[in-house]
């Protein structure tokens, strides 16, 4: 146990949340493990024993984000109903998950996007997420005769990737001041459309 009285499993996610505070309140730039050390209320070299450098910290804050997006994202893949409608909002709740990010939390998006810019093995791991979810989707309605896809998984990364200015962490970022859900509303119907005349 450390001075602290906490477990590991509770260190480590104290950590994160007096970690996430101090970036809120001082900047990435300039946060240092010193700071969370004495929040925590131990030595500098007892974090060592949880977290090697600051990137483990901003890695493992970035990935608790990442988890809970994929969460609230899988909620949003079960919903119930035509899987036309459920493939848009499915896109509108991503992208508004990474704007509202970036609008609330400018730093720790900051580190979010460096995490994604280094192509961290969890960042990919949450895109596999993503891909598959969105994969569901389109079996779905393709299941259902709904929508008219012959290859779902093609159409996934064709959706995906035309898509890709409203959930790229650095173009969400690009565009955070503009109101761009009607426009990805279009282009979603539009691409979804054009998979199923190219038939």
């Amino acid at each position: 146990m450390p001075k602290t009285g906490l477990s590991s499993e509770e260190m480590v996610e104290r950590t994160i949340e007096i970690a996430r505070e101090t970036i809120r309140r001082v900047g990435l730039d300039r946060f240092r493990l010193v700071d969370v050390a004495k929040g925590l209320g131990v030595t500098h070299a007892a974090l060592y024993n949880h977290f090697p450098n600051k990137e483990a910290i901003l890695d493992a804050i970035s990935e608790r984000w990442l988890n809970e997006m994929d969460e609230a994202m899988e909620r949003v893949a079960r919903t119930v109903g035509p899987a036309r409608l459920a493939i848009l909002e499915w896109f509108m709740a991503y992208h508004r998950q990474k704007r509202n990010k970036v609008m609330r939390d400018p730093e720790l998006y900051r580190s979010f996007n460096m995490a994604v810019e280094a192509d961290k093995p969890f960042v990919r791991r949450h895109l596999e997420k993503m891909h598959d979810q969105l994969l569901s989707l389109l079996e779905r309605g393709a299941d259902s005769g709904e929508l008219d896809i012959a290859l779902p998984e093609r159409a996934m990364e064709v959706l995906f990737e035309a898509t890709v200015s409203f959930h790229h962490p650095a173009l969400v970022l690009e565009h955070k001041d503009e109101d761009r859900e009607l426009l990805l509303q279009r282009v979603v119907s539009a691409v979804l459309a054009g998979l199923s005349a190219s038939r």
